[in-house]
């Protein structure tokens, strides 16, 4: 089924009760205003401190009025930009589906037969042209995996310019600091236009803050640099549970908060009406190995609390959706893969990343697992469409045409039916006299796929005198 015919489950379900919502609510307040958020950055110290936030050295406080200010100037809807005559991506209140992005910061690649190597920039390549070819993904970057083959040198410009060389969606930015997004933002005003970033948004990231209640200077100096130009921040807080967030689910959901609220608030306080959305990532630890899990059930349930934290303050969410932790392309990866995407579904999250071709604990892809979970993708969208519309004259009719002791395999509402029922691009659904033919293996059938696909993907998407102009300018940079 056609991404584009999924949305929202028409019943978000809730895993923590209205009452208890305004509990974490009210903790939060009270970590902001008496804890308080450590920044390591003196410029970001001064914005807030002018915003009407207290600090102490570097440490900030908030009071909810600083709250409902930042939240009263953040947009409850925008668009994404996209090129060449891609339409806009809605993100918020007028969103009819989740937008679906891909990994992000994955070291290595994990191939079919388990071999582990590190990626290059031909793997970069190679999953920009799968975002776009994809009908299930929407945007495309941060750093799908990192390059190894890539020299440091403006490596996140160059990253960029191969997302726009081989994809037309909406773009996903890379952690630098305030000259190198300066940087990057005239860059890619050599493509869309100079002036066209001031009105509309083309490139998001996701500031990450260094849990517990701190942010660095570098995320800091992104974040800031992002709102200055009227670009999206998606800041996410990713504590572990044990490790950099309390042990308690409802203390990890007032901490995740917490961070999220404040970046909000220094985003609003740069520029108020800069874009923003709520991200999430609670993450439990393996104590015996001190290591970040993120297919935990009570992970998920963190997730799904923050989420509804989300919509309580009428903000975009957006969540890590694909994690496993298996080492390989295997049960393990699927059933923790489908935990953590079906359960974000259930709740009504507006955006997921981390959703295609992860694992390894979000240090590997699979390409086979790529295209695996685009088939996970496509499942779930079928569910969230829901039943259809009930006409009960024509139920009766349809029933009552059939003799009891019948079948409708003849009737006309089966024929018709029949063009809309899901089928699977890959699960094998024959008899077990058919199978038994060729014994079709599920892993080796996506290792074609993901190769058919990269092997029929010729046209180049970026007009050679732009690609051109980009490569000078990045030349000229000291």
């Amino acid at each position: 089924m056609a991404h584009e015919n999924s949305t929202f489950f028409r019943s978000p379900l809730k895993v923590i009760s209205e009452i208890d919502v305004n509990k974490v609510h009210r903790l939060t307040m009270d970590i902001l205003a008496k804890k308080g958020i450590l920044f390591q950055f003196d410029d970001a110290c001064e914005v807030l401190s002018a915003y009407g936030a207290r600090k102490s050295g570097n440490i900030v406080y908030m009071d909810e009025s600083i709250i409902e200010k930042a939240l009263g100037t953040t947009p409850k809807h925008f668009f994404m930009q996209a090129r060449e005559g891609n339409p806009p991506l809605p993100i918020g209140e007028k969103q009819k589906r989740p937008v679906v992005c891909s990994g992000n910061g994955t070291v290595f690649i994990i191939e079919k037969n388990g071999y582990k190597r590190k990626a290059t920039l031909d793997d970069f390549d190679n999953i920009t042209k799968l975002c776009e070819s994809s009908p299930f993904l929407d945007m495309v970057g941060a750093v799908a995996v990192e390059p190894c083959d890539l020299e440091e040198k403006n490596r996140y410009l160059r990253l960029v310019q191969h997302l726009m060389r081989h994809s037309n969606k909406p773009l996903i930015g890379v952690a630098t600091d305030m000259k190198e997004s300066e940087n990057l933002f005239t860059m890619l005003e050599i493509v869309y236009g100079q002036g066209f970033l001031r009105d509309n948004q083309v490139i998001a990231h996701s500031p990450n803050p260094a849990s517990p209640l701190c942010y660095d200077p570098l995320t800091c100096q992104t974040l800031m640099a992002y709102a200055k130009n009227n670009q999206v921040n998606m800041v996410l807080s990713a504590p572990m549970a044990g490790l950099t967030g309390p042990l308690d689910m409802y203390g990890m959901a007032a901490l995740i908060n917490a961070e999220v609220l404040a970046g909000l608030c220094l985003s609003q306080a740069v520029n108020p009406g800069s874009p923003f959305i709520y991200s999430c990532g609670g993450l439990t630890a393996d104590m015996r190995w001190a290591n970040s899990i993120g297919a935990a059930p009570e992970g998920s349930l963190i997730n799904m609390a923050v989420i509804q934290m989300a919509k309580f303050y009428n903000l975009p969410s957006r969540a890590m959706a694909g994690i496993s932790e298996a080492k390989m392309v295997d049960y393990q990866a699927g059933m923790e893969t489908a935990q953590n995407y079906l359960t974000l579904s259930f709740c009504g999250v507006q955006m997921v990343n981390q959703s295609v071709g992860v694992l390894d604990s979000l240090m590997s892809t699979s390409y086979e697992k790529w295209i695996l979970d685009e088939e996970l993708l496509s499942r779930t969208d079928r569910i969230a469409s829901g039943l259809g519309t009930f006409d009960h004259a024509e139920l009766l009719s349809q029933i009552d045409s059939v003799p009891h002791g019948g079948n409708y395999l003849m009737e006309k509402s089966t024929f018709d039916g029949c063009k809309n029922v899901w089928t699977p691009g890959l699960s094998f659904w024959q008899p077990y006299q058919e199978w038994e033919k060729d014994k079709s293996d599920i892993i080796e059938k996506a290792s074609k796929e993901w190769q058919k696909r990269i092997n029929n993907y010729s046209k180049p998407l970026l007009d050679p005198k732009l690609d051109d102009a980009m490569n000078k300018y990045i030349e000229d940079i000291n």
